[in-house]
């Protein structure tokens, strides 16, 4: 039962609808394209850890939010689990892809087991698209250089997918935890890059005017 996929309807995807083990994510979210190191605290955590090695790998992250689960989850890989330096278990995940979310399903075992619909980017992008995201690039780029981490900037530079640039937004301290939900539950790359450009710009006009103060702090010490 565990890990198989359900045959393929008409006028699905090319991806077939899948049953995954769910991993319930409480205070952080993981977007396709980021590799993280979650702490197993949880029952719950470990059973959907242990599920996934046993058939494949994959699991499908949730945010939970207060007293339901997000839309949407993003399908991670399951890279390797050991022990933190203080002896607590951990997982290394790696985001693949957006997946919504379906039915629960029986399976064996303690997991909790659901129906996912993968929700990959598009292959092909937009021209639209390409300028919302070499726009958020700039603005990520100043944010960054303004608070004296360039090295953030060079791996900026190195993302060409609008898709993917956009969900480099799951790594903002700036961001809240509703906010990535949201940038999560946004399958349209457009409506993504313009949602994560505009709370942005907003985080530059803040640094811009706190470097201001800064600024005419300094020179008025010096005069």
């Amino acid at each position: 039962m565990q890990g198989f996929r359900l045959p393929r309807r008409r006028g699905m995807s090319k991806l077939d609808t899948e049953i995954l083990p769910l991993l319930p994510l409480t205070t952080g979210v993981v977007l396709p394209g980021m590799v993280v190191t979650l702490t197993i605290e949880s029952e719950e955590a470990r059973t959907a850890v242990s599920a996934a090695r046993a058939t494949g790998g994959e699991l499908l992250l949730v945010p939970r939010v207060d007293s339901r689960y997000a839309r949407v989850g993003t399908v991670g890989k399951v890279e390797d689990v050991g022990s933190l330096p203080s002896g607590m278990e951990a997982v290394v995940i790696r985001g693949l892809h957006r997946a919504t979310i379906g039915a629960g399903v029986p399976g064996t075992g303690d997991a909790t087991w659901v129906q996912v619909d993968p929700s990959p980017d598009p292959s092909e992008t937009t021209e639209r698209a390409r300028e919302l995201a070499r726009e958020y690039r700039a603005v990520l780029e100043n944010i960054v250089e303004s608070r004296g981490v360039p090295q953030v900037a060079e791996f900026l530079r190195g993302i060409q997918d609008p898709g993917a640039m956009a969900d480099t937004a799951g790594y903002s301290p700036d961001l809240s935890f509703e906010q990535k939900v949201e940038v999560l539950e946004t399958l349209n790359v457009e409506q993504r890059l313009a949602k994560v450009l505009g709370w942005a710009r907003e985080v530059l006009g803040e640094v811009s005017l706190k470097d201001k103060i800064r600024q005419d702090v300094r020179e008025g010490m010096e005069k």
